[in-house]
This record gives C-alpha cells, structure tokens and sequence, in this order.
C-alpha cells in the first residue's frame, strides 16, 4: 500500500501537489509547536534579560546624579557622583492577604543588599528591606501596617503627611497628615518626595481614588491606589544609596547631642 501511494505520488502531478502542501502544513506545525514551547521556557531567561535593562535605565536617570561641588562654587562640567545603585532580584514568595506582608527576594548580603534599602516593582514602590541572610532578604512590603513613606503631589508641589496601610484593600494605600485646606482632588498623582532618605524622588506610589471629610476632622480621608499590584510581581529592584552612611552618621552625632 505504500509503495502504491508513493507510485500515484510520483506520477501525478495534482496528487504530488496536494501531498507536498500537505506535508509542508504538517512539518511547519510542528516547528511552530516546537518553537512556541522553546520560547515559553526562554520567557524567565526573557524577564531577567528585560529586568536587567530596566535597572540599568533606571541608574541613566538624570535624578540619579549627585553634582559634585566645593565649598565655594558648582563644578558645572562635573559627571557628577552616581546617587543611587539599582540592583535586580526575583521575588521568592510574598503574601497579600494579612495585615502585615512581607516579601522574600533571592539577594542578599552575598549580593550587596542591607538592612533599610528601598525595593521598587517594575510600576513604583514595593517596601524595605528588614532583614537579610547571605543570599536572601526580607522585605516589608508597602501593605504592611508598619510600612511608611513621604509623599509628594507634584500637581500641588505638596510635600508633607505620610503614606501608610490600613491593612485592609491589597490594592489600596492611605494618604495621612493632608490638611483639608489643601486642594487635593482624585486623579493626582502621588509619588515619593525627595524629603525621604530611603526611596529615590519621584518613584510612583499611586494615584488618588479617594477624598473625604470626616467630621470635625482637620484632615482629609485620602485613599491612594497602589501603582504596584503586589499580586503580579515576579521581579524587584533593590536600591543602594551611596550616601546613607554618611548620613547615619550624621544622625548617630546628632542623637549623641540631644
């Protein structure tokens, strides 16, 4: 039977026709096949490769340079010193569902990472590192209800209050200390101010979804919603500012003087 089949193939040209069109379909499905299960293997190798570039884009960041100066003048024509060192690690496990989460990354002090850095998503703030092994580290997570940072409304150029969670909408973090005074309106944006020591300035925190006045309160209820969606991140940015010791130091002589 197959030899007769190979014979008609042979001889016939609609039949040799259909038979190689058929045959072609059949080989190009399965490099399809092959290839789309090729990629979906390559896709962490993919996410690393794209992580590493945003990092070091992140580090091109004009905000990252500390200009160098005297005591004197500016050196204009300085390249100035790096700010801020951008360093990437993938999420080992988080939690989303209770009052204070954490997140386990797979960076430690093997890799550089300490106590009291900042941890960015791919979209914004993420939390702080707390504590750290030689090639792990616990992060506080931004939905944590001891986590805080100093926000900045660059519509209003305000600057003042504190962001913090309620521990309730994974999705949702609170705007606190904003007097009612102020103009603040859903739809601002709200990012990290250049007051805090951890975060970088002008990383995104969220935008404002919610204002409200409670009672003889001098304050606005103002809920934010979260530019990072902690469900979905595989992959962080730990940062390393080169400044800090110096101004632990600064801190440990003032504390001393008190």
């Amino acid at each position: 039977m197959v030899f007769s089949i190979g014979q008609v193939v042979r001889f016939n040209i609609y039949q040799q026709s259909y038979f190689f069109n058929t045959s072609s379909a059949f080989a190009n499905g399965l490099s399809r096949a092959k290839t789309n299960v090729t990629d979906y293997f390559k896709l962490a190798d993919v996410n690393q490769s794209l992580a590493e570039e945003n990092r070091k884009l992140r580090a091109a960041l004009i905000e990252n340079q500390q200009l160098n100066d005297s005591s004197s003048h500016l050196i204009k024509d300085s390249l100035g010193k790096k700010k801020y060192e951008y360093l990437t690690a993938n999420v080992v496990q988080l939690t989303t569902h209770l009052q204070n989460n954490f997140i386990t990354i797979d960076k430690g002090s093997n890799q550089g990472i300490r106590k009291d850095m900042a941890v960015l998503s791919p979209s914004g703030i993420a939390g702080i590192v707390i504590d750290v092994t030689e090639d792990f580290s616990l992060v506080l997570s931004a939905i944590n209800s001891q986590f805080k940072a100093t926000p900045m409304i660059p519509q209003t150029n305000f600057r003042d209050g504190s962001v913090s969670w309620n521990g309730k909408d994974p999705t949702i973090i609170q705007l606190n200390g904003v007097s009612r005074f102020e103009k603040i309106t859903p739809g601002m944006n709200v990012v990290t101010s250049n007051y805090s020591v951890k975060f970088p300035p002008g990383i995104p925190i969220g935008k404002i979804e919610r204002v409200s006045k409670t009672g003889g309160s001098s304050f606005y209820d103002i809920d934010i919603k979260l530019a990072t969606d902690f469900r979905k991140i595989s992959h962080v940015y730990v940062v390393n500012y080169q400044f800090s010791s110096q101004i632990d130091t600064l801190n440990r002589r003032s504390n001393r003087g008190n």
